[in-house]
């Protein structure tokens, strides 16, 4: 409680001094109400608040610009704060604002895009994000290069991170994680499909975790074995991921996009790795532009989200398919709010399915 307090008297803070730094303040509130249909649930239902995030960003000079978010979230059955981004650029004079150097706590740039392409975060994750291949910020520092003036071809990103998340900062190895990510917008151009994008990562590292001894007992024969200590290094739990993503998008109709990680990680030097998958494919139609200016239907779009999950390829009957489907209303700038519905089903044949119906908001101010 006092985190929160403390949190929100930084904001206030930051609301009414005039600062000599050109500060701008403003967040984004989830809201979420639940029913679950799933056999045996007694249609129980939930009131929550998922998120609410307070950014304050403020441009230092004219290279320099420092970001920090914060975030609540319930953890333990409590609502806590804790900090999403802290991080400042710049960008050097000689790059002539075609580069910028990031430092700190900063977002994971391929889920960034992915979940602009999905436009509905508020409602349901990207695989990749939900099945915590890739958590969303992470300390270390970047390198970003845009693409034409003010990156309007896209950027190329080169980080070097610590691998941990921004719910778990501490370090578990001296080991550090390189991410590649590319996005491209090749018609930019084109006003009819300015928002078509493709993007891309490859990840390398380690799983950050913690190094030792492990012991290794080898089978001589039926009656006798060999046992032998084995120091594991951080590199025997590395963390290796490939994705591509992309959208096709008309207008301001339609647009359909997709998303494919694949994950490899390590168990150590006596087991073998264990290879992922998460496959998406999304879509939107909008009806403000197939509908007279003055229909009320000018507001709404239909949308929807499929979710293709293999924990480890190697093995049959583990994965899982998840559907998002709704409708969305967004009657003024900075709000939404969404009616869908939700089903996972399982390979495995003793797992029940589980269904559910969600009214879900996001709020901008």
């Amino acid at each position: 409680m006092k985190r929160i307090v403390i949190a929100l008297m930084l904001v206030a803070l930051a609301s009414n001094v005039s600062f000599a730094a050109e500060t701008e303040v403003g967040g984004t509130l989830y809201t979420t109400y639940m029913m679950n249909l799933s056999d045996g649930a007694d249609d129980a239902n939930a009131f929550s608040v998922d998120r609410a995030y307070v950014n304050i960003k403020s441009k230092l000079s004219e290279h320099t610009t420092v970001k920090f978010t914060s975030d609540l979230r319930l953890q333990d059955n409590l609502y806590d704060i804790i900090i999403k981004y802290a991080f400042f650029d710049w960008q050097p004079a000689f790059a002539r604002k075609a580069a910028t150097l990031r430092l700190g706590m900063q977002p994971t740039q391929y889920i960034e895009f992915m979940n602009e392409l999905w436009g509905h975060r508020y409602v349901a994750k990207m695989a990749l994000d939900e099945e915590k291949y890739l958590t969303t910020a992470d300390l270390g520092g970047s390198i970003i290069a845009g693409l034409g003036q003010k990156a309007k071809y896209g950027s190329v990103i080169a980080s070097v991170l610590n691998g941990t998340s921004y719910t778990e900062v501490e370090e578990a190895n001296k080991q550090k994680d390189i991410n590649l990510v590319a996005q491209f917008k090749p018609l930019a151009d084109h006003d009819l499909y300015k928002r078509c994008a493709l993007v891309a990562q490859v990840y390398m590292g380690t799983q950050n975790k913690t190094m030792g001894d492990t012991l290794i007992i080898e089978e001589i024969d039926a009656e006798h074995s060999d046992t032998t200590l084995v120091t594991v290094q951080s590199e025997d739990w590395k963390r290796q991921l490939m994705s591509v993503g992309g959208l096709l998008a008309y207008r301001g109709t339609a647009d359909i996009g997709f998303d494919l990680s694949f994950a490899t990680l390590g168990r150590g030097p006596i087991a073998d790795e264990v290879k992922k998958s998460g496959m998406t494919v999304f879509g939107t139609l909008y009806f403000s532009e197939l509908v007279d200016s003055t229909s009320i239907l000018r507001t709404i779009d239909l949308f929807g989200k499929l979710d293709l999950i293999d924990p480890n390829t190697d093995k049959d009957d583990d994965g899982k398919t998840v559907i998002v489907a709704g409708v969305e209303c967004s009657p003024v700038k900075g709000v939404k709010a969404s009616v869908n519905f939700r089903t996972t089903r399982f390979q495995n044949d003793d797992l029940a399915s589980q269904d559910f119906i969600y009214l879900n908001t996001e709020i901008k101010f």
